[in-house]
């Protein structure tokens, strides 16, 4: 068994137009990517109570993101909304838009040796994520203020839903 391949560790979370995406910071928590299909049950009489086969119905990601550094453009991205200036955010309503239209590329790298991996290989890209815009912020007197940012991955306009490792190398 080769023990090189067992992994754990943080990551670096990057946000924008691709190739130039930003580092959002620090995270506290652990980052959470969630994949997901959705399955069809396919059924018959003659099979009873379980299917017999299934059809893929959808699918999806929902990267969920702590972020420790509590600072206005983390809050503008965690609620769809721009800074004005150096320290103003106004919550303008938002009701109808499209959350492609909101959209950037999201870009986790995770830690080799203490450091950000440059190695492609160890990178996932959502190439189209919108924030949920429901993030909690917690105000009391023991708590490290955290801006839980969950993104949910869209598919860009090949349908491609993410990347994992490096790209254009198929």
């Amino acid at each position: 068994m080769a023990r090189e391949d067992l992994d754990l560790g943080p990551c670096a979370v990057y946000l924008g137009t691709h190739p130039n995406e930003a580092n959002l910071g620090r995270t506290e928590g652990g980052v959470r990517v969630a994949f997901a299909t959705d399955v069809a049950d396919l059924m018959s009489d003659q099979w009873g109570t379980q299917p017999e086969d299934g059809v893929i119905t959808g699918q999806g990601a929902r990267i969920t993101v702590p972020l420790a550094e509590y600072t206005l453009t983390n809050l503008g991205i965690a609620l769809h909304q721009s800074l004005i200036g150096d320290g103003l955010i106004e919550g303008v309503r938002l009701v109808g838009t499209k959350m492609r239209s909101l959209a950037e590329s999201l870009l986790l790298k995770k830690y080799v040796d203490g450091v950000v991996s440059a190695n492609e290989e160890d990178w996932i890209r959502f190439p189209v994520a919108a924030a949920a815009a429901n993030p909690e912020i917690l105000f009391d007197k023991s708590t490290q203020r955290i801006i839980e940012v969950e993104f949910i991955a869209y598919p860009d306009s090949d349908d491609i839903l993410y990347f994992i490792g490096e790209e254009g190398s198929s």
